[in-house]
């Protein structure tokens, strides 16, 4: 048992060592291949070596020989050193006992994890496309390949399923399983080791730069290729054993697709591992003892291995009084390690990498955080959050009642929050009556109003008007030949800056709505509220000229279609697209970091009070544009909560600071850029980027 955890403990160190030098030196190179053989000989390596014990010389001198006659020996019996053994080592064998209960929880987590794609493979339709067996199913929302098959959701369209497949087929090709065996086994070995589970993150988005790589040198549409990634942006990975196509989606990951020379000579990086390595070995080496002739004089030398450098930072955390601060949790920004501040307030943290933010968060304190110092202990004081109300203390209201929710006509007991969540995609009708009418329809009970849901089922059989879900290319009419999307070219190509306009010095965006009816015809021309008078009537008499559109080819979707044109006017005298870009050479900031930004968001974010008493909470996303002036524009919510917690996230953002535009050739561009905001009654409010 001693040598089974004692080879545990070497494998873990190990890996830690090549995962470090991977995280230091090689993970912002381009070779991908290379990177792909370390990392997988590393992980190999770290199960091996372990195995491998080095010796080192020690020569003692030679013992004198002396009369023993008369000395008794005072070695211990066999008895009393099996009782000693037997007693030191249970502890170690309760802890083998957990460490065997953990790997066997987590392989029955991936085996179960493995059920439903079986069953998804043997119900659905498959079919072969080259190399891989296409599954069509809706159970998965987000892309991704296990082994030889690929399953993609029905609502994607033509073109992205092309790109998702080129992508995929990238992976069956280099045969990525054998990785992701490899790094599984791993996982389950040292799953007690973070290490195993960053290597394993490593691992999988080496495989994403890889499949990028190849993938963009096949596709005629490069952009094309990043709008689904884009578009498989929220979804998450779903078991160990699969490549995600929107796993490890950053800047970073755009970033590696650009084609950039870099130097052959930085491919040496890799025999670092080197001396790595030979620190790692000498620091479990063995002495072996042996004694010198004493005939012949000799030097005694012993070799002592070198100590293993380690990063260390260590420091207190204290409260607003000066007093030592116990159980304040510190996490280690980008992984998943983390540690809390003892009954003395310290902290410490060993072998962490470079270029991280910690993360210092309690209850009824504001969130802070800062960069870790290496050179001194640290020194953290807490600062309470005036805002934060403990949910313990806070009295349900026998007074106040909630609405009643009326699902098709049935009151249920569940919240509207839970109800809008089961059926976000079957809502065809939503109503919200006032006290007044609800008690009329529903009786005292409904004292404090209603909310009404149906189906779209049951909406469409009481007559009510239903929104259209459209998820192909065929749901949508189109112009001249091409996507709805061609349309705002065409307006904009033909929209003149107005005199009007030029004289008084007007310029921004229009924003202009329109609706294509059934019959092809275009109507209900409206500019948007934010949208100048003066520019927003020059882009709406463009509209009015346009010829008739193509209905649908799905004759189920055709109905009226709305959608919007927009247009960037520029003194003197320029109209333009709007173009916005997604990803730049140069990404914008936000002045001081994102440190800085976190800051902001926390400092000036106020959770809703009706909402904390409702116990409302989740994740706001929030999309907006920087623009070339470094403005905050047009900010949209991606993925709502509450209009309470909507209106509040859109209120922060849209009141921040000039940021540092974002740059594409060196010139300012528009840039969009997306925020997620957490709102969380039990930690007050949580900013996730």
């Amino acid at each position: 048992m001693e040598h089974a955890a004692l080879y545990l403990l070497k494998s873990a160190v190990w890996l830690a060592g090549f995962t470090l030098l991977y995280l230091l030196f090689l993970g912002k190179e381009r070779f991908f291949i290379l990177k792909r053989i370390y990392l997988l000989t590393g992980v190999i390596l770290s199960l091996f070596l372990p195995l491998i014990t080095i010796n080192y010389r020690v020569e003692l001198p030679a013992p004198i020989m002396q009369d023993t006659q008369g000395v008794t020996s005072v070695l211990p019996s066999p008895a009393a050193t099996a009782a000693g053994i037997t007693e030191n080592a249970d502890p170690l064998k309760w802890f083998m006992l957990f460490y065997a209960a953990g790997i066997l929880f987590l392989l029955g987590r991936t085996l179960l994890h493995l059920v439903p794609v079986y069953r998804t493979i043997r119900r659905e339709t498959v079919s072969r496309e080259g190399e891989a067996l296409l599954v069509i199913t809706e159970k998965y929302t987000s892309a991704f390949s296990f082994f030889n098959y690929v399953f993609i959701n029905p609502s994607l369209s033509g073109r992205e399923v092309r790109e998702i497949l080129n992508h995929e087929m990238v992976h069956l090709r280099q045969k990525h399983w054998f990785d992701l065996l490899i790094i599984e086994v791993m996982s389950l070995v040292q799953w007690m080791n973070p290490f195993a589970w960053i290597c394993s993150a490593l691992v999988r988005q080496n495989h994403e730069h890889l499949a990028d790589e190849d993938a963009l040198q096949r596709t005629s549409d490069p952009a094309g290729y990043r709008a689904a990634l884009l578009n498989q942006v929220f979804s998450a990975r779903l078991i160990s054993l699969s490549n995600s196509f929107n796993f490890s989606f950053n800047t970073n990951r755009f970033e590696m697709m650009k084609k950039k020379n870099y130097s052959p000579y930085r491919k040496l990086k890799l025999l670092l591992v080197l001396p790595v390595a030979a620190v790692i070995l000498f620091a479990f080496a063995s002495p072996r003892y042996v004694y010198a002739d004493p005939a012949t004089p000799a030097e005694i030398t012993i070799i002592k291995p070198e100590a293993i450098t380690q990063v260390l930072v260590r420091g207190v955390v204290y409260r607003e009084d000066g007093t030592p601060f116990p159980g304040v949790s510190v996490n280690v920004s980008g992984t998943t390690i983390m540690t809390i501040s003892g009954p003395d307030g310290r902290f410490e943290f060993r072998s962490i990498p470079e270029n991280i933010i910690l993360l210092f968060t309690h209850k009824g304190y504001k969130y802070l955080p800062l960069k870790p110092e290496f050179d001194k202990e640290m020194s953290v004081r807490m600062v309470p959050d005036p805002d934060y109300v403990d949910p313990a203390t806070i009295k349900p209201d026998p007074v106040r009642k909630l609405p009643v929710v009326v699902v098709d006509g049935v009151i249920t007991e569940e919240n509207e929050r839970a109800v809008m969540q089961r059926m976000k995609d079957d809502l065809g009708a939503y109503n919200a009556l006032k006290p007044q009418d609800a008690v009329k329809k529903y009786g005292d009970r409904a004292a404090a109003g209603a909310v009404e849901f149906w189906s779209v089922k049951k909406a469409r059989e009481m007559g009510m008007k239903v929104p259209l879900r459209r998820k192909s290319e065929n749901d949508f009419p189109t112009f001249d030949g091409n996507s709805y999307l061609a349309f705002n070219d065409w307006v904009v190509s033909r929209t003149a800056y107005p005199g009007e306009a030029v004289r008084e010095n007007i310029s921004g965006w229009a924003r202009v709505s329109y609706t294509i009816d059934v019959d092809g015809s275009i109507k209900d021309i409206k500019p948007n509220a934010s949208t100048n008078v003066i520019l927003g009537k020059a882009v709406a008499d463009v509209i009015r000229t346009s010829p008739k559109w193509t209905p649908p080819q799905n004759p189920e979707m055709n109905e009226p279609f709305t959608a919007e044109v927009v247009a960037k006017f520029a003194l003197p005298d320029k109209v333009k697209v709007a173009e916005t870009f997604v990803v730049v050479e140069e990404m914008p900031e936000f002045p001081g970091g994102d440190q800085a930004l976190f800051k902001y968001l926390y400092e000036n974010l106020k959770y809703p009070d009706e909402a904390k008493a409702q116990g409302i909470q989740g994740k706001v996303i929030l999309r907006f544009v920087v623009t070339a002036e470094g403005k905050v524009a047009d900010v949209t919510i991606v993925r709502s909560v509450h209009p309470l917690l909507d209106e509040e996230a859109v209120r922060v953002i849209s009141g921040a600071p000039d940021w540092i535009p974002g740059k594409q050739r060196g010139r300012p561009v528009d840039v969009y850029y997306s925020v997620p905001i957490s709102f969380s009654v039990k930690d007050n409010t949580e900013i996730t980027k």
